[in-house]
């Protein structure tokens, strides 16, 4: 059975029907979120069946809001995950939390394919704020213990695993009522995963999924913009979160504010030009968005503890002293 989103060239689609569809590689933007959007805002859920080697699908680096849970059904594949990499065979699958860093790395079969469903925990739980998020939804999805589950052989793997099976034929045939049918398997595979990890979801974790994928959008938004006048509005309104939750963000993965870390960043950005171009120290201010050379230089000396032409020198002869290396802002 063929549960595919899309198909290539001499290729035909049964997702609705037989229809031929275009094919829907996975794409990501500079900050490696895909692009790609799950479902729609009404109801946040989507299946795919993907092909391995498809280059749309093979070594893309990616993460995304949406949960994933996936289920191999032809052959094998290598993932890998900042926590480690994960061989799954036939019948084997993994759970991908939100904001997940992962890839498909290699293949030792060019027709091994997967079946996944994507979705927003939301989906489950209603609306914000209620028992379910607060009690089961939060505790899974806030979880850095819980970022990677391998399904393989224990019970309540299979269980998950031939749910997204079912999964996939009520999604194939979209049969009057079919959103009911998977939420109602969903609610089934979070119970599943809540009893069986609830030694780490009692656990506090330091710091959340949630605020790690908005701190990624927030440094991008800053990467992006640092030679310019950027306000704190601006900064928050790249996670669309309010000016505290964003300051609040900031304290809780770097223990620093906002502005710290734009600071921070423009002057690792001047040091580079003040080692490898020849300008003036006011355009170098000027290009990372200090509003004067005074300030700049003030800045400078305060993070790096010599003046930025000090600095520059050291293209010349060797750092010493308090003129070291500058660290790189994460």
């Amino acid at each position: 059975m063929l549960f595919r989103a899309a198909a290539g060239p001499g290729r035909r689609g049964i997702l609705r029907g037989d229809e031929p569809m275009e094919t829907r590689p996975i794409r990501v933007d500079d900050a490696l979120q895909e692009l790609t959007q799950h479902g729609t805002t009404d109801f946040p859920f989507s299946m795919d069946e993907q092909v391995v080697s498809d280059p749309g699908c093979l070594n893309i680096r990616h993460w995304h809001v949406e949960v994933q849970i996936l289920r191999m059904i032809k052959g094998d594949a290598l993932f890998e995950t900042p926590s480690g990499r994960f061989l799954l065979r036939e019948g084997e699958g993994i759970f991908l939390n939100s904001g997940v860093l992962h890839e498909v790395v290699s293949t030792s079969d060019p027709e091994s394919r997967y079946l996944c469903a994507n979705f927003k925990p939301g989906l489950i739980a209603g609306s914000e704020g209620n028992a379910i998020t607060r009690d089961y939804i939060l505790p899974i999805t806030e979880n850095a213990e819980l970022a990677v589950i391998p399904l393989r052989s224990e019970p309540w793997h299979r269980a998950i695993l031939d749910t997204l099976l079912e999964m996939g034929t009520v999604w194939n045939n979209r049969a009057y009522g079919y959103e009911l049918a998977l939420k109602e398997c969903l609610c089934r595979i979070w119970r599943i995963l809540a009893e069986n990890n609830r030694t780490e979801t009692e656990r506090t974790a330091p710091t959340t999924f949630s605020d790690q994928q908005r701190v990624r959008m927030l440094k991008q938004f800053i990467h992006t913009n640092y030679m310019h006048r950027v306000t704190l509005d601006a900064i928050a309104g790249a996670a669309h979160i309010s000016r505290g939750e964003c300051c609040r963000v900031f304290q809780r993965t770097d223990q620093i504010s906002p502005f710290s870390y734009l600071r921070t960043y423009r002057i690792h950005q001047a040091g580079k030009l003040l080692l490898y171009t020849n300008l003036p120290i006011s355009e170098i201010a000027f290009q990372t968005g200090f509003e004067s050379s005074s300030y700049f230089i003030a800045c400078f000396k305060k993070e790096m503890h010599c003046t930025p032409l000090e600095y520059r020198r050291s293209r010349y002869e060797k750092p010493s002293g308090a003129a070291g290396q500058m660290e790189v802002p994460r």
